[in-house]
């Protein structure tokens, strides 16, 4: 029980940004100071703060009781741009966590249930994946497609299965001989049915351990993708986005660049100690 409370710390961490995602249209708003006509700062009733707002008038300004993390080159308030960021890097790695967990266990579950050439194939596929480095690969298919945040998830999630796949067909192939698929092999179940009613409910249990660091590896992806310009499309807020439209004031107007990085230091922290404390109490290798 005394470990319990630090276990709990990255879910807790993780479930905070995910409620500030989700959140984000209310939390970003003014706060009751704002600046009259005349320049003063005076209490007003809260408005929504619109994060892809420019206005030239107010660009760079340091941090402030109306702009409490400053605003950018463009003059957009930089707390807006990163509550709403974070429904970016969060709804990626939701995706993309749920798209390689998916692939993962099908794979992996047919490969050890069938053996033979099926494994073989699949094992070919893991370490075809797994010798490429996984920014790269995604970014050279997205180089040739439109930008967009659900292509750009979709295709981390392509990318990021080999472990839990791995996992799955451990799992599943000390089941294959276990009495109760037996049993159902010799009353005449198919592959389909010995694969959805028999291995999988038991060999995805293990599997779900690995969702934390794809959630964190696809955040770390998704960020890479948009500060190069081939993941969410400009101007909607995006961490990897403030990133690289903050690269130039990173001495100058230090604000910009800073809240963005950490972040994603702290999403990818707790989704990897998260990670960590799900794999030790499944006994679990960690990816």
């Amino acid at each position: 029980m005394r470990r319990l409370p630090g276990r709990m710390a990255p879910a807790a961490g993780l479930l905070a940004i995910g409620l500030v995602a989700l959140l984000a249209p209310v939390l970003a708003r003014s706060r009751p100071w704002v600046e009259n006509a005349r320049g003063e700062v005076v209490l007003a009733a809260p408005v929504p703060w619109d994060p892809d707002g420019v206005d030239l008038d107010r660009r760079l300004r340091p941090p402030s009781l109306t702009h409490w993390l400053g605003t950018d080159e463009l003059g957009r308030d930089v707390l807006a741009r990163l509550l709403h960021g974070a429904r970016v890097s969060v709804g990626a790695g939701v995706v993309a966590s749920g798209v390689a967990l998916v692939l993962g266990s099908l794979f992996g579950a047919l490969a050890g249930l069938s053996g033979g050439r099926t494994d073989r194939g699949v094992l070919f596929g893991i370490e075809v994946i797994q010798a490429l480095p996984a920014l790269v690969l995604v970014a050279a298919v997205a180089a040739f497609l439109p930008a967009s945040f659900l292509l750009a998830a979709f295709l981390i999630g392509l990318t990021g299965w080999t472990d839990s796949a791995r996992i799955v067909r451990a799992e599943a192939r000390r089941l294959r001989e276990a009495p109760f698929v037996a049993a159902a092999r010799a009353a005449g179940a198919g592959v389909p049915r010995l694969l959805f009613r028999h291995v999988l409910p038991h060999a995805l249990p293990p599997a779900i351990a690995t969702a934390p660091y794809v959630l964190g590896a696809a955040v770390l992806t998704e960020s890479g993708l948009s500060f190069l310009g081939l993941g969410t499309p400009p101007p909607s807020a995006s961490w990897g986005r403030s990133l690289a439209d903050a690269r130039d004031l990173v001495t100058t107007a230090p604000w910009c660049a800073i809240p963005p990085a950490v972040a994603l230091v702290l999403l990818v922290l707790a989704a990897r100690r998260l990670g960590d404390a799900v794999a030790e109490r499944s006994r679990m290798p960690a990816p």
